[in-house]
């Protein structure tokens, strides 16, 4: 190996897939403190760190996750009705409390998997230590449940709490559940007390017709949920509500997330196009799961909106793997351009967590954290869908060593 400077040095690779332009054959990357200075396909330097028959790309972004269930073996079931799926997902968490292992248990399954990003639900005040995994950084969106109006104060408490400690290491954000979850006053004290912070929201919205049925009737199984929780008034929801209702709220704040967004309408959609700082995240092998209809992401995509991807947790998918989450989507959809999948799961999830100028593609000025995926000895023309038939998953390479061990 040749004497290198640590600190400046250069990759290359049979394909480099920058994202923010298109594949570079035998690509080079150039990188210092830390930071890519150029990426091109010339000549590479003598010096160079030659990866071989592998693919460079970003590190991946897992949109939306909840860590605190990266213990569970298999998913949670049954499935259907989802109101049951809760239930016993509740009844889970209450037989086996997380702990801050289990966190950490999550965080290295998804680095594992070359995730450098991950969108966390925390349902609890978990140190900023239990988010501290080397490679990999955390977006905590703090969870707040409390339908009935009693909870509002010690709700609004948690949050500002939350939202005061300060630290470097991870971003933190709010996270208002869901509409069957929230009360609407504290929807809404929420999304402002975030808009005042600058903080960024996650709200699980529009994921089920379940959900849209509540909203607009008063009606169906999550009414006989909440009155099994002790947690129903048919006052606190007026009738007619939608899903627009709950985004209206957002256009105060400078990054949302719309978590799931499966049963999303034109009205819907005609807000979003207007509101960019407000993106979709859709979780595929989860929506499988669940047997919902197809999901509007292309749509969504078509309209300008922003469509990140997520994971979701272990109670409703078989792993963390962000990368077999974009393979399972291209395998669904075997029509869709897989580039835009691979934004999907890097430009697209980074810009949809705010941190887009930083991380999400392998251009000039972002920070160097670059996956690797070895590919088949045989390619089959397209860079993208040989991308895509690799097995495995890919793995990060830090960039505070260049000595790659492949």
């Amino acid at each position: 190996m040749p004497d290198m400077d640590p600190t400046r040095y250069s990759l290359t690779a049979r394909w480099i897939f920058p994202v923010s332009s298109p594949p570079l054959e035998n690509g080079v990357i150039e990188i210092e403190s830390g930071r890519i200075t150029a990426v091109h396909n010339r000549r590479p330097h003598p010096a160079a760190v030659d990866c071989g028959n592998v693919a460079l790309i970003p590190g991946l972004v897992n949109s939306h996750t909840h860590l605190e269930f990266s213990d569970l073996q298999r998913p949670v079931e049954p499935a259907l009705p989802f109101t049951q799926w809760i239930k016993s997902l509740v009844g889970v968490r209450r037989e086996h409390p997380a702990t801050a292992d289990v966190i950490l248990q999550g965080l290295t399954e998804c680095r594992a998997a070359g995730t450098q990003l991950v969108g966390e639900i925390a349902t609890q005040d978990w140190s900023t230590e239990t988010y501290q995994s080397p490679g990999i950084r955390t977006i905590a969106f703090r969870e707040l449940i409390g339908m009935l109006p009693d909870r509002i104060p010690v709700q609004l408490e948690i949050a500002r709490q939350w939202l005061d400690q300060s630290d470097t290491s991870v971003t933190r954000g709010l996270s208002p559940h869901a509409p069957y979850s929230v009360h609407p006053d504290l929807y809404r004290d929420l999304i402002q007390l975030a808009a005042e912070k600058e903080a960024p929201v996650a709200v699980h919205l529009a994921e089920t017709l379940a959900e849209l049925e509540l909203l607009d009737r008063g009606t169906g199984e999550f009414v006989e949920m909440l009155q099994r929780f002790n947690a129903w008034d048919p006052q606190i929801i007026a009738r007619g509500t939608r899903p627009l209702d709950y985004l209206r709220p957002l256009s105060a704040v400078s990054r949302g997330l719309v978590i799931h967004g499966n049963y999303l309408e034109s009205v819907e959609f005609d807000w979003l196009e207007k509101h960019p700082q407000v993106s979709v995240v859709y979780c595929p092998r989860t929506h499988a799961y669940f047997q919902h209809s197809p999901h509007p992401w292309r749509t969504l995509l078509e309209r300008g909106i922003n469509v990140a991807l997520g994971t979701d947790s272990r109670g409703s998918n078989p792993d963390l793997s962000l990368w077999r989450e974009m393979q399972f989507l291209l395998k669904t959809f075997p029509d869709a351009d897989p580039a835009q999948i691979l934004a999907m799961g890097t430009q697209r999830g980074a810009d949809a967590l705010g941190v887009g100028s930083e991380m999400g593609s392998l251009e000039p000025g972002k920070q160097a954290q670059v996956a690797i995926m070895p590919l088949p000895t045989t390619a089959n023309g397209d860079p993208h869908q040989t991308l895509f038939a690799a097995p495995g998953n890919p793995s990060l390479q830090s960039h505070t060593n260049p000595f790659l061990s492949l």
